[in-house]
């Protein structure tokens, strides 16, 4: 008894062990039973994959590759040098951020324009046109609002627009009209056809536009060390993410364009001031000297003078450089000071001093790299504002550059001119009228070297901005590299492991869902109780379904529930079996009717005694007479003798019926007539089987239990509940019923689909659990299928009561 309880112990712990690990044989088996609905979900989402393909709008990626250069070049070299313009390095982070700016996407879409959707119905989904659109729809105000119409063309003159209010508008191509939207002009272009189509038109504002476009662009590096940047897009019209890169570039060049010319703008502008002043003290001295020659009677000082010019004509140099350094100085300081803070642009290039030439141009870096900044940020923002205490820094330098280089330059001409005075002495004897001339001239020379400085500066200035390029150059212009959305390879999986998993997540959540116990896995998973049999459903419906040389799957099955039985009944002693379950309507009694059938074919004395003293129902199945029975027994109004009748199905096989329901069942089972009975039912027959009411519901098999040898729990598939297994867990456990066997009844190998499972284990058949010979799912003609099957039986529906 105990060797064959440990065999049944080491094989149920051996499939709770089996239990934790991936349970192939129930993904197979649940392949197996669900193929066609497998194949059914796979279908339907290969075809829902493919319209999905069918209908999509394709989506095109277009590409282009942007040099931007690291450094600022002009024309000439030795032009470049020499002025200073433009010579600082490039910040390629600023660069970026101003072809990604709003303002700069602004200009593309109003150039473009991108703005202004053009589409037409199809049968299932709206077509955008772009450059096969038979007309373009102008605005001529400044609208900037949403507005949507329909246009029909009526002939090649006329058309009509219908707007979203209801509003209809016959015009003719090429006039002026006014819509809701303001006034908006129709032009036919090349493609224009008469067609019947109606044209739908959709405007965004272009503010909207945009940021819609400007988020739409991809900026990417291929390499940290280059200055090149690769523009990507990805549009369901390739030609107009063409155009878009490409305006995009050509904007961004010609805003960098604008940008580098403003500084050469404002020196020329600085030097044409110069120029006018300085011309005109030019025509003062110059209008002296002729009057001064007119009234003096001067025919050619210059002659007369021609010694004492060359005598210090290498000091009048000297000092006219100088004074010429001073002056513009001068004017320089005179103009920083009074002159507007915000976009102020220095004349670096007029002075020889290169470190002050030198702060003048980082000056006007700074500034533009605000003006920049600004674009893109706020004036709060860290960048600008650091932008700007920089810009003020050095400008705090420069004026005092100025005035330490003013001082300077004033010393040397003092200095200058005391050497002069040197001279003068020696040319004390010059007339007076000559010396006079001689002043006039020196002040002629000073002016007229300043004003030849000056227009020879704004020749270089103006070369060098015909000369200006921008700071990019475009490798490669936009093209359409090809279809990115929708992947069809990458659908088409999709949809397979869709149409795949789907189903097995669908059993997977009724796995989940489920609270009944389905499988011999939900039993072995939470308890150590042996399953001694399993009984499949009752195709017949009748109580009795076992019959003499009956070869159906059922009869088979308790006939291998018997076997079992006679491995546990190991000696003589060994012969009273209690049946109970934890509810109503899992089919003890119709297990305890058939094994007990199947116990007296074996050619034993069998009893079956009905204990379910609240609700008996064998005698009610039998047709046999229940008002004598245990309960006239125990309160010893019948004998022992008179309880006990023929069964009526084999005449080794008797009943004891309940007899008429007793107010206190429970007190009845106490009794000393009970215990009495049980010794000469010991004593009579070869097998003593008790069909008694759930143990979760009444304890009147605890009472029972000091009887009985051993105990089959009841368990039906399908209807009972996985916590219910606490209760025989527990009373096996405490050891109020330690010999615990579980039965499985009407198992239906399919009804494991219909909750979500696989076969854990081949259902439908009974088995030996190493005691005896079981039955496969291929009978090989050992047994005969009951042939009283209905719709119905294939779906599980009835069950065993």
């Amino acid at each position: 008894m105990e060797v064959n309880n440990q065999g049944i112990d080491t094989a149920n712990k051996s499939k709770i062990e089996e239990s934790g690990a991936f349970n192939l044989k129930w993904l197979l088996t649940t392949i197996l039973t669900i193929w066609p609905w497998l194949l059914a979900s796979i279908i339907v989402s290969l075809v829902l994959g493919n319209l999905y393909l069918r209908y999509s709008t394709p989506v095109y990626k277009s590409y282009a590759e942007f040099l931007i250069n690291d450094s600022k070049k002009g024309g000439s070299d030795d032009l470049t040098a020499m002025l200073k313009i433009g010579s600082n390095r490039v910040n390629i982070d600023n660069e970026i951020e101003l072809l990604k700016s709003r303002t700069t996407m602004i200009k593309v879409v109003k150039q473009l324009p991108i703005n202004i959707h053009y589409s037409i119905a199809g049968r299932f989904k709206n077509t955008e046109l772009y450059t096969n659109k038979p007309f373009d729809f102008v605005i001529a105000d400044n609208a900037d609002d949403y507005y949507s119409c329909n246009v029909t063309i009526l002939g090649q003159d006329t058309y009509k627009l219908t707007e979203g209010n209801g509003k209809i508008i016959n015009g003719r191509w090429g006039d002026t009209v006014s819509a809701s939207l303001g006034k908006v002009i129709l032009v036919k272009n090349a493609s224009f056809a008469p067609t019947k189509q109606i044209y739908s038109i959709f405007v965004t504002p272009i503010i909207d536009a945009a940021n819609n476009y400007m988020h739409s662009i991809e900026i990417s590096f291929p390499s940290k060390g280059a200055s090149c940047i690769n523009l990507s897009m990805n549009d369901a019209i390739p030609a107009r993410s063409v155009d878009l890169i490409n305006k995009l570039m050509e904007v961004y060049m010609n805003n960098n364009v604008d940008s580098r010319t403003r500084i050469a703008d404002s020196t020329m502008k600085f030097i044409d001031n110069r120029l006018d002043l300085v011309g005109r003290e030019l025509s003062g001295v110059e209008n002296d000297i002729e009057d001064f020659e007119q009234k003096n009677y001067i025919a050619d000082m210059k002659a007369q003078s021609a010694q004492l010019v060359s005598a210090s004509s290498k000091t009048l140099q000297t000092l006219q450089d100088e004074e010429l350094e001073l002056s513009v100085v001068a004017d320089i300081s005179d103009y920083l000071q009074k002159a507007d803070d915000k976009n102020l642009i220095l004349p670096a290039s007029l002075l020889t001093n290169t470190g002050l030439s030198g702060m003048m141009d980082k000056y006007n870096t700074i500034e533009v790299e605000i003006e920049n900044s600004e674009i893109t940020k706020t004036t709060n923002n860290p960048v600008t504002k650091t932008l700007i205490n920089q810009k003020g820094e050095i400008k705090k330098n420069i004026v005092a550059s100025l005035a330490a280089s003013k001082e300077s330059l004033q010393r040397k001409v003092d200095n200058i001119k005391k050497q002069l005075g040197i001279i003068n002495k020696d040319i004390e004897e010059v007339p007076s009228i000559e010396r006079t001339y001689l002043d006039f001239s020196r002040r002629q020379d000073i002016k007229q070297e300043l004003y030849i400085f000056l227009l020879k500066k704004r020749e270089e200035i103006a070369i060098e901005k015909s000369s200006t390029v921008a700071d990019a150059v475009v490798i490669d212009p936009a093209i359409t590299l090809g279809q990115v959305e929708p992947n069809r390879s990458k659908i088409l999986m999709a949809s397979l492991m869709i149409g795949i998993f789907v189903p097995f997540g669908l059993i997977l959540l009724r796995r989940g869902l489920n609270v009944k116990i389905i499988t011999k896995g939900d039993i072995t998973k939470v308890t150590n109780i042996p399953i001694i049999g399993e009984i499949g459903n009752n195709l017949s419906h009748e109580s009795i379904a076992i019959e003499k040389n009956s070869r159906t799957r059922i009869s088979e099955q308790f006939r291998a529930l018997r076997t079992n039985l006679q491995f546990l009944f190991t000696d003589d002693k060994h012969k009273i079996l209690m049946i109970t379950s934890s509810m109503s309507n899992e089919g003890k009694s119709f297990i305890a009717v058939n094994l007990a059938i199947t116990l007296a074919m074996s050619g034993k004395k069998v009893i079956l005694l009905e204990f379910d003293l609240r609700k008996p129902k064998i005698s009610k199945k039998l047709g046999i007479d229940n008002s004598n029975g245990y309960s006239n027994y125990a309160i010893g109004k019948s004998s022992y003798e008179e309880i006990i009748v023929p069964s009526g199905i084999y005449e080794n096989l008797y009943l004891l019926p309940s007899g008429p329901v007793p107010p206190n069942p429970t007190e009845l089972l106490l009794l000393k007539r009970t215990d009495d009975m049980f010794e000469r039912l010991r004593q009579d027959f070869d097998y003593v089987v008790i069909d008694t009411s759930p143990i979760g519901l009444v304890t009147d098999p605890i009472l029972i239990n000091k009887h009985v040898d051993d105990t089959l729990f009841i368990v039906r598939q399908g209807f009972t509940y996985k916590q219910q297994l606490n209760i025989p867990n527990e009373l096996y456990n405490t050891g109020k019923i330690p010999k615990l066997y579980f039965v499985m009844n009407d198992v239906v190998a399919n009804r494991g689909f219909a909750y979500g499972y696989g076969y854990d284990e081949s259902y439908g058949y009974g088995y030996g659990y190493g005691y005896g010979y079981g039955y496969g799912s291929y009978d090989d003609g050992y047994y005969i299928e009951d042939k009283k099957k209905n719709l119905n039986n294939w779906f599980g529906l009835k069950k065993n009561k």
